[in-house]
């Protein structure tokens, strides 16, 4: 009786390490090993496209205000314009799959002089194989 209580006793030792090192394996990648990617899908120009990304990325200051209206040449109203940006991170996940792809769709004013958005809404979040 007393080797079988020893038996399960180092039996839920070991459990228990094992337990403890597969909590790390759900952990986060370290932020030097991630790698981000933008990809805007739409008819943007480039200065428009870096005005969204950085809205996505949570930039101070970043340009887009949520507004109406920015400038005398939308006085009457907006332009607006659609685009889908999508954003791949590189080895966030430690276990695979190990990439992140969150998609947006933004809806922003075209107009050159402009910069107002209308709305950023994620459309997706999902877990793909990565290729880094």
């Amino acid at each position: 009786m007393k080797a079988k209580r020893k038996l399960s006793k180092i039996l839920a030792i070991l459990m228990s390490a094992c337990m403890l090192l597969t909590m790390g394996s759900v952990s986060f990648a370290v932020e030097d090993d991630v790698d981000i990617e933008y990809d805007v899908i739409g008819d943007v120009d480039d200065l428009k496209a870096q005005l969204i990304i950085n809205a996505i990325i949570g930039v101070p200051d970043n340009g887009f205000i949520g507004i109406a209206p920015a400038s005398l040449a939308c006085l009457f109203g907006h332009s607006i314009g659609r685009a889908n940006v999508v954003e791949t991170t590189h080895r966030h996940w430690s276990t695979s799959p190990r990439c992140r792809q969150i998609t947006y769709d933004v809806r922003y004013c075209t107009r050159s002089s402009c910069n107002h958005i209308a709305s950023m809404t994620q459309i997706s979040n999902v877990r793909i194989p990565c290729c880094k």
